[in-house]
């Protein structure tokens, strides 16, 4: 059976394995700085080029990570966590990714965004948007 993208029963799995991961990463970021959460991944060298069929997968399990992150735990900015668990499925799979982090400010405030990138494209994202960024964090 066919659910928006997902195949069920085949997909049940990510909608049980997202809402833990989304609670274990949450977890990491509130008892330690972003920063040395983020040097826990530096080193880290995939060498795998993305697939249409990883890529098929990726798109699922970004898709379950925002419906959960906005719908079910109600995070505002749900990027920085989407990203980390998207990131940790590509190491899975040793698909050669870059996790980026960039800020800009509008109209004084300073905002943030974490997205994918996989042969320099962004995953699922606006390019328009995210060139507002500067990037201070690559992985």
């Amino acid at each position: 059976m066919k659910f928006k993208s997902f195949s069920l029963p085949q997909d049940i799995y990510i909608f049980i394995l997202i809402p833990l991961k989304i609670i274990y990463f949450r977890q990491k970021v509130n008892r330690i700085r972003y920063n040395v959460l983020l040097s826990g991944f530096e080193g880290n060298n995939f060498t795998k080029p993305a697939d249409k069929k990883f890529l098929a997968k990726l798109n699922k399990f970004y898709k379950a990570s925002t419906f959960f992150l906005v719908r079910v735990f109600k995070d505002p900015n749900p990027c920085m966590i989407r990203s980390l668990i998207l990131y940790e499925l590509c190491g899975k799979y040793n698909i050669k990714v870059s996790l980026i982090t960039g800020v800009y400010k509008e109209m004084g405030v300073l905002k943030g965004h974490s997205w994918l990138e996989i042969n320099g494209k962004p995953v699922n994202e606006d390019k328009t948007y995210i060139d507002n960024f500067t990037i201070i964090h690559e992985i």
